[in-house]
């Protein structure tokens, strides 16, 4: 669909080419667009995954359940993300954990096969290789930050790592306190009460998403 073309030339997947061939590209790659609602999974731990998505709209998260009930945030994935490239592209493209929409989202789905058969193809991947690479570097920044054993080293070194992307001293939690508390392996409540020491120590501040060091 036509409408879905500024979204797949926005994700870079088209960096490689130049920009006559963008149409030609975006034509034999026939995506496919689908709106989804908030908690809607698109894959789940388990599921074969034989295409690559883009995020047009919304958020999604990677999220791993454990029998005892415990629930993983793996990473956050924003507008204009590209995920499942690790598995589509593995020998036996399963899924590792579960992907599910953050919020109200739009999800354009890329496959393989046409990626295959695309003239374009080498181009394509190149770039989807580095977008798996960039992907693969986040991952090793949550082994760092849960390598760190007191909650407030977590807390600093995951602000440091956004603050450092951003190159700002505020930045932005794209994820509720439950889902950060997931994401560091911590209590919620626990959190919340190491949170607010830190902004009474003003070595923080923090409204809502946004977060500001001090």
């Amino acid at each position: 669909m036509m409408k879905y073309l500024g979204t797949t030339i926005d994700s870079g997947i088209f960096e490689n080419l130049s920009k006559s061939d963008y149409l030609q590209a975006f034509e034999e790659l026939n995506v496919i667009g689908q709106n989804m609602r908030r908690d809607d999974v698109i894959f789940r731990e388990g599921d074969e995954v034989n295409k690559i998505c883009i995020i047009d709209r919304g958020s999604v998260r990677g999220e791993k359940a454990y029998p005892n009930g415990e629930l993983h945030i793996i990473q956050i994935y924003d507008e204009g993300s590209v995920f499942g490239i690790e598995t589509a592209v593995s020998r036996k493209r399963t899924a590792p954990i579960d992907y599910i929409c953050n919020e109200d989202s739009t999800i354009v789905f890329v496959s393989l096969k046409n990626i295959n058969n695309s003239r374009f193809s080498k181009q394509i991947y190149e770039v989807l290789m580095q977008q798996m690479a960039s992907d693969n570097i986040k991952k090793m920044h949550k082994i760092e930050i849960l390598a760190e054993k007191g909650l407030r080293k977590r807390i600093l070194m995951y602000l440091e790592i956004l603050r450092t992307k951003a190159g700002s001293d505020t930045v932005s939690v794209k994820m509720s306190r439950e889902q950060l508390a997931q994401y560091l392996c911590v209590n919620r409540s626990a959190l919340s009460n190491e949170l607010n020491k830190m902004k009474r120590e003003k070595i923080i501040d923090f409204e809502k998403d946004q977060f500001r060091f001090l």
